[in-house]
C-alpha cells in the first residue's frame, strides 16, 4: 500500500504539470513494467527509481543519436522529467537476492526525429538492467566520471566492448509504450513587457546571473571563468556601465547597469548582477546559496550556468540549509534559466511547483550542455531582453537561441507556460 499510494502522488503532481516548448523536442507520456534482482535492502521505490534512471545512459549514447537521424554532435535523444510515477508490482526475496518488478509512468522530452518514429508505433524497444548489482563496468562510462554511483548517467550499452550490458543475463528487453502529450506553441508571447514593468521592483529591470566553475576555481583558464569574464567584456562593449562588487577570486561579483529607451519616451533601469563561484552541493561556502535566494527572491531573470551535480547543485532544499528558506513574490512575473546538463529532467519540476506562488517560466536542457557555447547562447537570449520595443513570442527566442549551435541541440525548452 505505500508504494500504491506514493505513485498515486506523483501521478498526480505529473497531472498538474505545464505544458512546454521546445524547437528541437517534443514532450510525451511514457509507461513500462520490468523487473530486476538486487542484494540491496533499500526501498524497493528507491531502487525502483535507481533502476529508472539507466534511461539516461541509453538516451544519450552517440548510436541512439545516429539511429534517429539526429545531428552527430547533439549529445542525446531525450530524458525522463522527474519525478516519475512507481508502482511496485513484486519485491521477493530468495537466498539474500531480492526480485523486485516494477511499474512506472512519466514523462519525457524527446527529439523531433526520434518522436515521429516512436509515436506512430506507440512504443519503444529498449534494454534496462537485469542485475542491478553487476550492472557496472568502468570502460563502458566517461572518462572523467568513473564512479558506481555515476554511472547510470554516463555508461554507454553501445560502446565496442560493452555489448554485454544489453545483453542477458546483464540486461533485459524493455518495451515502453509511448502516448502523444499536448505541448505548448511556439506562438506564445513571452511577456517580457511584465519583466521590464512594476513587478515588484518599480522602473528597475533585475538580471541576476551566477556562473559556476568548470572544474576548479583556482584555474585561471577554467571554462566556467572564462565565459564569465567573456560575458563581462560583451556587457561593456554594449554600453553598460560596470561596477565590481566584489574582488575575490574564487566569487567575484560584477554589476552593470544601463538606461534603455522605450519608444514613447519612458525609461527602463536595467541592472545585471553578475557571480562567479563554487556551485557544487558539496561545497562548504555559502556565498552561492546566498547569492541564488536573493535572486529567487527579487530578480525578474534568473539565469544559472554551470554543472546540474546530478540534480544536486540547484535543490532547493540543500540550498535552504545553508541560506534559510526560499520566499516566492507571488506579484512577480520571472523567468529562470537553469543552463546545465539536463536540467530539464532534475529543475523543471521543482520549480515549476512554485508557480502557484508566482508565474515563472523555467528555461532548461534536455541534454549535456557545453561551457564552451554558454556565451553566444546567452548573448542572444540577453539581446530579446533588451529590446525593449518588442513582444517576442517564446518560439522565436529558443529559435533564436539556438542558432549558434549549428544544428546541434541541448533540447533547450521552456516550460510551466
Amino acid at each position: 500500500m505505500k508504494s500504491l499510494a506514493f505513485f498515486l502522488v506523483l501521478a498526480s503532481a505529473l497531472s498538474a504539470s505545464g505544458a512546454v516548448f521546445s524547437p528541437s523536442s517534443v514532450e510525451v507520456k511514457f509507461s513500462y513494467s520490468t523487473e530486476f534482482t538486487t542484494t540491496d535492502t533499500s526501498d524497493a521505490v528507491t531502487l525502483s527509481d535507481l533502476h529508472a534512471q539507466h534511461l539516461f545512459g541509453y538516451m544519450q549514447s552517440p548510436t541512439m543519436v545516429g539511429f534517429y537521424g539526429i545531428d552527430a554532435n547533439t549529445p542525446g535523444i531525450g530524458a525522463p522529467k522527474f519525478p516519475l510515477a512507481y508502482e511496485v508490482l513484486k519485491n521477493r526475496k530468495s537466498a539474500g537476492v531480492r526480485t523486485i518488478a516494477y511499474k512506472v509512468e512519466g514523462v519525457m522530452l524527446v527529439n523531433k526525429n526520434m518522436a515521429k518514429k516512436i509515436l506512430e508505433t506507440g512504443s519503444w524497444k529498449i534494454t534496462l538492467p537485469s542485475d542491478l548489482d553487476n550492472f557496472y563496468e568502468e570502460k563502458c562510462t566517461d572518462e572523467h566520471y568513473t564512479s558506481f554511483g555515476d554511472f547510470w548517467y554516463f555508461y554507454d550499452p553501445f560502446r565496442e566492448g560493452c555489448e554485454f550490458l544489453r545483453q542477458a543475463p546483464m540486461a533485459k528487453t524493455v518495451n515502453i509504450k509511448i502516448a502523444a502529450l499536448k505541448n505548448a506553441s511556439s506562438d506564445t508571447d513571452a511577456a517580457l513587457e511584465k519583466l521590464r514593468g512594476d513587478n515588484g521592483n518599480g522602473d528597475l529591470f533585475e538580471i541576476t546571473t551566477i556562473n559556476g566553475y568548470a572544474d576548479s576555481a583556482k584555474d585561471p583558464d577554467d571554462e566556467g571563468r572564462t565565459a564569465f569574464e567573456d560575458m563581462n567584456q560583451w556587457l561593456r562593449q554594449s554600453g553598460f556601465n560596470e561596477k565590481i562588487v566584489a574582488r575575490y577570486q574564487n566569487r567575484p561579483i560584477h554589476q552593470f547597469t544601463k538606461t534603455l529607451k522605450k519608444a514613447d519616451g519612458s525609461e527602463i533601469q536595467v541592472r545585471i548582477t553578475r557571480l562567479l563561484a563554487e556551485t557544487a552541493v558539496a561545497s562548504k561556502n555559502v556565498t552561492f546559496a546566498k547569492f541564488f535566494k536573493h535572486a529567487v527572491e527579487n530578480a525578474d531573470v534568473v539565469i544559472y550556468a554551470g554543472h546540474s551535480g546530478l540534480g544536486g547543485n540547484l535543490d532547493i532544499g540543500s540550498l535552504e540549509e545553508k541560506a534559510g528558506g526560499f520566499e516566492f513574490n507571488p506579484r512577480k512575473h520571472q523567468i529562470f534559466f537553469f543552463d546545465g546538463c539536463s536540467s530539464y529532467s532534475y529543475y523543471l519540476t521543482m520549480f515549476e511547483e512554485q508557480k502557484s506562488k508566482g508565474k515563472i517560466d523555467i528555461l532548461t536542457n534536455g541534454l549535456s550542455s557545453y561551457f564552451g557555447y554558454e556565451t553566444p547562447v546567452h548573448k542572444v537570449l540577453f539581446k530579446h531582453l533588451f529590446r525593449v520595443n518588442t513582444t517576442p513570442t517564446w518560439g522565436e527566442i529558443l529559435k533564436d537561441m539556438e542558432k549558434p549551435l549549428e544544428g546541434m541541440t541541448f533540447m533547450l525548452n521552456v516550460g510551466s507556460l
